[in-house]
């Protein structure tokens, strides 16, 4: 399911461990800027990786493609 996550809920989640945080931009963004916490998968290994870097189907998942603004 999609749906739209306020700033508030994903500092809250971050906070109590309730979600994966995931940056979809390349390692080369992810390196120059990101929220802390997040998890760098870019979008174009998404296919290939989501298994190895996200093993918890049932966790909560928010995706992001930029640093904090």
């Amino acid at each position: 399911m999609l749906s739209e996550v306020s700033r508030d809920d994903v500092v809250r989640g971050l906070r109590d461990g309730r979600i994966t945080l995931i940056d979809v931009l390349s390692p080369e963004s992810f390196a120059a800027r990101h929220i802390p916490g997040a998890i760098n998968l870019p979008v174009v290994e998404l296919a290939r990786r989501a298994a190895e870097a996200l093993p918890d189907r049932a966790a909560r998942i928010v995706t992001y493609c930029g640093g904090p603004t």
